[in-house]
């Protein structure tokens, strides 16, 4: 019988830093050689259904497995009370092509995506940090939270919303989760940037929440929200001025906008922004940006999926035979 993990499954199975510690052990061994990654492909439906369905697969070579996520992305479904990800992820073995087991995608990238911006924060972010900015107050908001505290000893939280409704629902919870942590709502995107040295941005945003103006020296900010070439939640000038770390650069020089905007804008190319890819800081051990602007211009790889994926079918098994 092939297994579905279901949302409570996957959390019995795996906790947060476990998840960050399965994408550190990814990205020491993800080189070209070890996976196939391509593009993500995607769907966009017409008018009024404002929705997109997205299909990525992922090869890892060393764990003789391969994967598949699709995925629909419908942005308005938090007027529903819906996630606007929903969908489904397929693991298979290589040996015969058999499917092992079948995922929920939503839990899947919420956590994943999270793992991955707490993982390159880890290495780019001073290492006394104290202060977080959070904006946006959906599901990847919590997931970077719990995530980002993993890796380091935050003392205050700037959220910012642009929802009054859903921020204070946002502020209510995460104050009762971590009552020793202060969390302060913010009139603006841009004071809550300032105020914090890292900086999560995870809005469905189209155009920039935040410039360069006010940021610490130091900040590290994790781009997690726009994924498609023609949106950004951050300016130019951040992205000019700042060692900008990509999942992977194929993938960031064809899809995230923040990089080919700002790339078009000084008419150069989005690789000649890019300055390190997770499995080259990763691999090399490199915590040399700590004390520099970073960014994690974060798109999310079928890859970060497919290392979730067999992480928590193999403890399953695990625990199957004990």
């Amino acid at each position: 019988m092939v297994h579905y993990f279901d949302h409570n499954k996957i959390h019995e199975l795996i906790s947060m830093k476990e998840c960050i510690e399965v994408m550190r052990a990814l990205f020491k061994i993800a080189s070209d050689e070890n996976i196939l990654n391509p593009l993500r492909s995607k769907m966009e439906l017409p008018e009024p259904s404002n929705g997109i369905m997205g299909l990525m697969p992922a090869y890892f070579k060393p764990y003789n497995i391969m994967g598949v996520k699709i995925l629909s992305i419908f942005p308005d479904n938090h007027k529903k009370g819906l996630s606007s990800h929903q969908g489904i992820f397929h693991l298979f073995e290589t040996e015969t092509g058999q499917l092992l087991a079948n995922f929920d995608a939503h839990t899947m990238t919420e956590m994943r995506t999270a793992a991955v911006s707490a993982l390159v924060t880890d290495y780019t972010a001073i290492p006394n940090a104290e202060s977080l900015g959070v904006l946006g107050t959906g599901t990847q908001a919590y997931s970077h939270l719990q995530a980002i505290l993993l890796v380091r000893e935050i003392k205050t939280v700037f959220v910012y919303g642009r929802n009054k409704k859903n921020l204070n629902s946002f502020i209510e919870k995460v104050t009762n989760r971590y009552p020793n942590i202060t969390f302060k709502e913010c009139s603006s995107a841009q004071e809550a940037a300032n105020a914090s040295d890292i900086v999560c941005t995870v809005t469905g945003a189209k155009s920039p929440l935040i410039s360069q103006k006010g940021l610490r020296s130091h900040v590290h900010i994790n781009a997690v929200g726009a994924w498609d070439p023609k949106h950004r939640e951050l300016a130019s000038d951040i992205v000019l001025n700042s060692a900008i770390i990509v999942d992977n650069y194929h993938a960031a020089e064809q899809q995230k906008g923040e990089l080919i905007i700002a790339a078009n804008e000084i008419e150069t190319s989005p690789e000649d922004l890019i300055e390190k890819s997770i499995y080259e800081v990763v691999s090399q051990n490199n915590s040399s940006y700590q004390n520099k602007p970073t960014v994690f211009a974060s798109l999310g790889l079928a890859i970060e999926d497919l290392a979730f994926a067999y992480a928590v079918y193999t403890t399953f098994n695990k625990k199957q035979i004990a």
